[in-house]
């Protein structure tokens, strides 16, 4: 079991989420025949297509809701970079052998079966009812038929009957929770002893032939990648902005002709029960749930105090220890369902169960301040913002226009800027992991911009509300610096890593005395000239240790540090140097708080080690089919 733990310690949340990526792709439109007609295929199960058209379909899909989940803020290359092509097609091929596997079995979905699932979907419900609206709004945003959604509901059921007959073996005890659960939630104390490269190691003398020997073996460390000169200019609009003003009888009249935009909304403080579910409970579970917090409701109408109540039951801990307090909350701040709670009630009246993604709440309405009008006064100068703003970023797009058509013409950046008014910047040495100094954060136009030609004018590029257009002036190839070249860096680095070598070489010794006499650390640290560096404390998940920084290496000292084996058996490398780690003591997490939390942690578990054993006999079916992916997709 704690092999479970050490594994799963840090990436657990990370492999669920994955997992529940995976089953999104649930739309794609039928699987293709065993014919071999189709010869654009994306990869073949036992004979069985799944089309590069239906594979298509469903990346795009994916990609849609990747930007739509980033809110237009999601890194250029972030989709290669995830392999998201990999990951949806894998997905595909695991989702077809469970159906396979299915239809051996003699697994079979009913339509009631199906409209049970369908009218029991929290996302189709209106206040725990099924509201054929909700469902009619849903498939026309995923633009889905009835037909194509209820017959990939119908495969996503039967995966489930498979996926219940490999977790039913799944079983927990009490002991195996609690010791989990403190496995998660207990802090380790920590002590090092830091051991830093020699500050006299640039005095020592350094053989010319290891150094010649250093360089060659890194010489990769020290390749000059390719570089380009550029010049350039930028069309800001906030440039011309300053040169702008807006009249008070201008800002009076849009003020008069927009007189919705001025209104200060209506505003509730609001309390709540929060009584959290998950994407992996059914009907049954989520039922349960939902009782609870009726039964919640009920003692609230009977005379119970609520914000004692939401001390004691509440599950959201950002308000349970202020007894549920929200603070003062605007239309559209809260998901759809509680929003519509919240503004149908009067103050001092409670909810019933209201349904969102987080769970079930127990809404109650504590004070309203109207909805007001701005005054012009408070107004006129966001008014006159907004103006100049508006006139200013419509105006640089003309000037940006009639610049390039002038340089496009002439092929003159510097005389066309000087014409026009416009600074020209100068770059050197602009290298293309760096990004262009106008757009730092844009690899693709970099690309581009390290594709022109020497002397050659780039296309006029929009950047958010500006525009950049640039000139290559001197191209740079990489190249292999000569040691000679760049003896004085190379030394340096001989210099620091021989010295933290002999660092890591002493810590290995002074890990090796304490292994054998755990007791003798004082002395240890005290024959080494050392002082032990206690830490704050931490939990075994956290990844993390400020002293330490993130790591491989410190995720796996977090995860097998006990107090039968105090001592890391290994230097952990650190900016500074290495580090010799030991465990001091654990501090217990309250047993309160695990009963408090005993029921929730254990529906977790057990969802994650269904979701291991699943995937598990996926890869085992895998194994013993025939899978053809089609080499020129990826």
């Amino acid at each position: 079991m704690l092999d479970l733990m050490r594994r799963h310690a840090s990436s657990w949340i990370i492999k669920i989420a994955l997992f529940g990526i995976i089953v999104v792709f649930v739309f794609f439109f039928g699987w293709g025949g065993s014919s071999d007609v189709d010869k654009n295929f994306a990869a073949k199960v036992n004979g069985t297509v799944i089309t590069y058209d239906q594979f298509y379909n469903l990346y795009e899909n994916q990609v849609e809701l990747m930007r739509s989940r980033f809110k237009g803020a999601m890194p250029p290359d972030f989709i290669e970079k995830m392999n998201l092509k990999k990951i949806v097609l894998e997905g595909m091929i695991d989702q077809l052998v469970l159906l396979q596997e299915a239809n051996r079995l003699g697994l079979m979905v009913t339509d009631d079966d199906l409209i049970y699932s369908i009218r029991n979907t929290p996302e189709f419900q209106n206040n725990g009812v099924f509201d054929p609206n909700i469902y009619r709004a849903y498939l026309s945003s995923v633009k889905a038929t009835p037909a194509i959604f209820e017959s990939n509901r119908k495969q996503e059921l039967l995966e489930g009957q498979v996926a219940r007959i490999i977790a039913d073996s799944v079983k927990t005890n009490d002991k195996e929770l609690e010791t989990l659960w403190h496995f998660q939630n207990d802090k380790l104390v920590l002590s090092m002893l830091l051991l830093k490269p020699e500050e006299d190691a640039k005095t020592k003398e350094i053989d010319s032939k290891e150094l010649e020997a250093y360089y060659k073996n890194r010489i990769a460390r020290y390749e000059i990648p390719p570089s380009i000169k550029i010049q350039y200019v930028v069309f800001s609009w906030r440039d011309l902005a300053k040169e702008m003003s807006i009249s008070d009888d201008e800002a009076l009249s849009y003020y008069n002709s927009n007189p919705k935009e001025f209104l200060v909304p209506e505003k509730r403080r609001v309390r709540h029960i929060l009584l959290k579910t998950s994407p992996e409970m059914d009907a049954s579970g989520l039922g349960e749930i939902r009782e609870k917090a009726e039964s919640l409701r009920k003692r609230i109408q009977a005379g119970e105090n609520f914000d004692s109540l939401a001390r004691s039951e509440s599950q959201d801990e950002t308000s349970q220890a202020n007894g549920g307090d929200l603070g003062f909350l605007s239309p559209g701040t809260m998901s759809h369902a509680f929003d519509q709670a919240v503004f149908d009630l009067e103050v001092g009246q409670v909810s019933a169960p209201v349904k969102s993604d987080k769970g079930y709440h127990i809404i109650r309405v504590e004070e309203v301040i109207q909805e007001s009008q701005k005054t012009f006064e408070d107004s006129k100068k966001d008014i006159a913002d907004k103006l100049v703003e508006e006139r200013a970023k419509k105006k640089i797009s003309g000037h940006a226009d009639d610049f390039y058509e002038s340089v496009y013409r002439s092929e003159n950046l510097l005389d066309n800027a000087k014409k026009f008014g416009f600074e020209v910047h100068m770059a050197d040495n602009v290298l293309k992991d760096s990004g262009l100094p106008f757009a730092q954060n844009d690899p693709k136009l970099s690309d581009e911009v390290f594709q022109l030609k020497l002397g050659e004018m780039s296309k006029m590029f929009r950047i958010g509300d500006e525009y950049a257009i640039a000139q290559v002036l001197e191209k740079n190839k990489e190249r292999i610096p000569e040691l000679e070249e760049i003896r004085q860096i190379v030394e340096k680095d001989f210099l620091r890593d021989r010295s933290l070598a002999e660092a890591t070489k002493k810590a290995e010794s002074i890990i090796e005395a304490l292994t054998k006499n755990p007791n003798d650390f004082e002395m240890v640290a005290k024959q080494n000239n050392l002082e032990w560096r206690d830490m704050e404390p931490t939990s075994r998940t956290a990844g993390f240790v400020p002293s330490l920084g993130k790591s491989s290496v410190v995720t796996e000292m977090l995860t097998s540090v006990s107090p039968s084996t105090p001592i890391f058996p290994q230097p952990i490398p650190v900016p500074e140097g290495v580090a010799v780690v030991r465990l001091l003591k654990i501090e217990r997490a309250s047993d309160e708080l695990f009963a408090k939390e005993a029921l929730a942690f254990g529906q977790w578990v057990l969802e994650v080690r269904k979701t291991e054993l699943l995937k598990g006999w996926i890869r085992a079916l895998r194994d013993k089919s025939s899978i053809e992916v089609n080499p020129k997709l990826m």
